[in-house]
């Protein structure tokens, strides 16, 4: 991705917050049939490793969770605000006319390898952290563990 270096932002914990304030990101894998996206939620671990481990769970259903190779890198995108920069909105345009559009965003790129986990324990604390960032917000937060133990168990095989 162009970066122009004034609008370049290095400092991990703004780059963190991005995450965690927009953790609905791509992940983008290339598989034996060139490049696969699934757009899912992610949990940002900022203490697992140097840059943070992002955590996240794809369905058996989706055919990219099978191609994934542990040693090919892969990227996830999180995109936060965007919009529209008019011309008008610059001196120059009444001075000499010489502007263009453009288009100011947020977004962080995220590279690393990916780790299949299928261990039903792991799966479990991080659907529940998932779910956890989610619920807080809400008066009366809704818990995996409200939904019956077999179910989730059921439900967990899927992942």
């Amino acid at each position: 991705m162009y970066l122009p270096p004034h609008f370049r932002e290095d400092r991990l914990d703004v780059q963190h917050a991005l995450i965690r304030a927009h953790p609905f990101g791509a992940l983008v894998t290339t598989g034996a049939g060139g490049l696969e996206a699934t757009h899912m939620p992610f949990v940002l671990d900022a203490s697992a490793s140097p840059f943070g481990t992002l955590r996240g769970h794809i369905s058996r259903a989706n055919h990219q969770w099978q191609t994934l190779d542990p040693e090919q890198d892969a990227l996830v995108i999180f995109q936060g605000a965007d919009g529209y920069i008019t011309p008008s909105w610059y001196p120059l345009k009444a001075e000499t006319g010489k502007v263009v559009p453009t288009w100011n965003y947020a977004i962080v790129h995220a590279y690393g390898r990916v780790r299949v986990v299928e261990d039903a324990d792991w799966l479990l604390k991080n659907v529940s952290a998932l779910t956890d960032q989610h619920e807080s917000p809400r008066e009366v937060p809704w818990t995996v563990s409200d939904a019956p133990a077999d179910f989730i168990a059921g439900m967990l095989k899927g992942i």
